[in-house]
């Protein structure tokens, strides 16, 4: 009988309500609603709706934040190996190695897959594929900057001195962190 939201009433017990929107089933909060318009009760309290929606967000981001976890991302920039320019053509005569925005990606798992076929990719081993990947041949989805980054395995030496828009993935630009205060006052995220 409106127990669904019972959880509710822990958060914000000065609240007369279990349910806060009105349609939501809380026969109890429409009884008391219901007296209190009849002048049978008073003082009904409610807590405000911005305190209400800031508990309602973090319940959202904790849900967010688990679904964040559980995926896989790309190789954080300090864990790849830093490679020259004449490291990479070596190691792209044996994998299937493209440069894009000064990341060096192994494409072979997509090389069948990819929507414009084999030859675009084949075509830029051991090549800077930054301008056809951002416009130059196609300007790729989100979806596509997010795989690509999944593919990093290397850094090329000289080519990435400022962090652009372009090395962020889309997935990675929105990041929830969860911020905890030790012991000794200091924090942590």
């Amino acid at each position: 009988m409106g127990e669904g939201y019972h959880n509710f009433h822990h958060q914000f017990p000065m609240d007369y309500r279990n349910a806060f929107h009105w349609y939501q089933y809380d026969p109890t909060k429409w009884f008391i609603a219901l007296c209190g318009a009849l002048g049978w009760a008073s003082s009904l309290r409610r807590f405000p709706y911005n305190e209400i929606q800031k508990g309602v967000l973090t319940m959202q981001l904790k849900g967010l934040k688990k679904l964040q976890d559980s995926l896989e991302w790309p190789a954080e920039p300090k864990d790849l190996p830093i490679l020259t320019w004449d490291k990479f053509q070596e190691a792209s005569k044996t994998r299937q190695l493209v440069l894009v925005s000064g990341f060096i990606h192994d494409v072979s798992s997509i090389v069948d897959e990819h929507p414009g076929g084999r030859y675009h990719l084949t075509n830029n081993i051991g090549k800077d594929a930054s301008a056809a990947f951002f416009g130059g041949v196609y300007n790729h989805s989100n979806a596509a900057h997010n795989l690509l980054s999944t593919l990093r395995v290397g850094i090329l030496a000289g080519g990435l001195e400022v962090v652009t828009e372009h090395s962020i993935p889309p997935g990675q630009r929105l990041v929830i962190t969860e911020k905890k205060t030790l012991l000794d006052g200091s924090e942590e995220i």
